[in-house]
């Protein structure tokens, strides 16, 4: 262990030096390690819906290795085992909600997250047919995947948005997933449930109503999370990552059709008209750049900071560290990327 510790960090310095004295970095960066081994990356996702279909695009068009990594994708049923992952080394990189890698943070793990995929969220609640405002909800039971994750984290702001308090005025479970949730709107277990498309379009075509749509609402429902200590022995790794990932990014929001074609085969979609809605949905919300901010973070905690009174006193800059996507910006690697 110790050898192969040795050998990555010289080979992650070896890396750097290249990225360094290149002429400009990104698109180049793929040439520089031609020939060279493929640095090997674990990445962990936790949920299966069109907003990750940027993930899922290097991994289609051969762009991780164009960069020099071989990647492994996992994924990860939930947020807090994405973190114990992290943590215990299983993973390198992880693309997950905001709030679990928050929580995880402010209780002491060693992680810093640095990037944000999206800022905001396409998610939405959906109710049964009868109610048509939010007041109707008092005394009801309502249906999240995980109680951690960006759709509890979203439900609890659009109840208080509309002068409910969560826990106290409905009721919030936590079924799994988001077919978990769909499941048990269909059936009759919970009055309403947080979705996401593709799945917002199947609830809408078998009757349920929408009652609040989460999207413009600042949340970084996909953030890039990894170990401080991967991020000191691996950064060059760290940072040919994010390079793969802005393209997957870039090709995402240009080519309609390819991002598509790949969020079909990940989700398993392929009805077309659900596909293009997913995409339409989804279409804003991803940040080409990835800076990590700190508002972002300052909406997750002022939320946690209910039930966690560390979130109340904590810094949001001590949950980001925006070098890698800062070094990126200085060279240019955005403007070549995308033209502007």
């Amino acid at each position: 262990m110790v050898v192969n510790r040795v050998l990555r960090k010289v080979f992650g310095c070896f890396c750097l030096a290249l990225i360094i004295s290149a002429t400009g970095v990104g698109l180049s960066v793929g040439t520089a390690n031609a020939g060279a081994p493929s640095a090997k990356l674990t990445v962990a996702y936790t949920t299966v819906g069109g907003i990750l279909t940027p993930i899922w695009i290097p991994v289609e068009k051969g762009i991780f290795q164009k960069y020099g990594l071989d990647v492994s994708m996992k994924f990860v049923t939930t947020g807090p085992v994405v973190v114990s992952a992290l943590i215990a080394g299983e993973i390198d990189i992880a693309a997950a909600g905001g709030e679990p890698i928050v929580a995880g943070i402010l209780g002491g793990a060693e992680l810093t997250i640095i990037g944000f995929g999206s800022t905001t969220t396409p998610l939405s609640l959906f109710v049964s047919p009868t109610i048509s405002q939010f007041e109707q909800l008092r005394g009801a039971t309502l249906a999240v995947s995980r109680l951690t994750s960006s759709g509890a984290y979203m439900l609890k702001v659009g109840l208080r948005k509309h002068g409910l308090e969560p826990f106290k005025d409905v009721t919030i479970i936590q079924v799994g997933g988001i077919p978990e949730s769909f499941a048990a709107l269909q059936g009759g277990n919970v009055q309403g449930a947080m979705l996401s498309p593709p799945t917002t379009y199947r609830a809408e075509a078998v009757g349920f109503r929408r009652l609040w749509n989460a999207l413009g609402v600042e949340y970084p429902s996909l953030v890039i999370a990894t170990r401080k200590s991967y991020l000191r022995d691996s950064q060059d790794v760290a940072l040919r990552y994010l390079q793969a990932l802005a393209e997957g990014i870039h090709i995402f929001k240009t080519d309609k059709e390819e991002a598509i074609k790949v969020m079909s085969k990940s989700t398993k979609v392929t009805d077309r008209k659900i596909l293009e809605n997913t995409y339409a949905d989804n279409s804003e919300v991803h940040s080409q750049t990835m800076e990590p901010t700190a508002s972002g973070i300052k909406s997750i905690l002022e939320t946690m900071a209910a039930t966690n009174p560390k979130a109340a006193s904590a810094k949001p800059e001590d949950f980001i560290d925006v070098r890698l996507v800062r070094t990126l910006e200085d060279r240019g690697f955005f403007k070549k990327l995308t033209g502007k």
